[in-house]
């Protein structure tokens, strides 16, 4: 039986990581897609003082970041 070559174990390395790699990229752009659906939701959710922790818990949308929404969302309501 012969050696792999370097080339020939990081090419099994690569074809190894494709399949959930690619499958990984795909739901990162779905998460995408979602999260332009949730921003204001989100926003209104901040307006309405449901805490932040709550929404965390129901989204699992970390605090600051939906703090940074509810910003993002108000500054582009009031044309700022």
């Amino acid at each position: 039986m012969t050696q792999k070559t370097p080339g020939e174990i990081r090419a099994e390395a690569e074809a190894a990581l494709k399949p959930l790699g690619q499958q990984r990229i795909n739901v990162l752009a779905e998460l995408d897609e979602i999260e332009k659906d949730v921003r204001p939701l989100i926003a209104e959710a901040v307006r309405m003082e449901v805490p932040y922790r709550r929404i965390n818990e129901v989204t699992a949308v970390a605090p600051n970041t939906a703090r940074a929404w509810a910003k993002a969302e108000a500054e582009k309501g009031s044309g700022s």
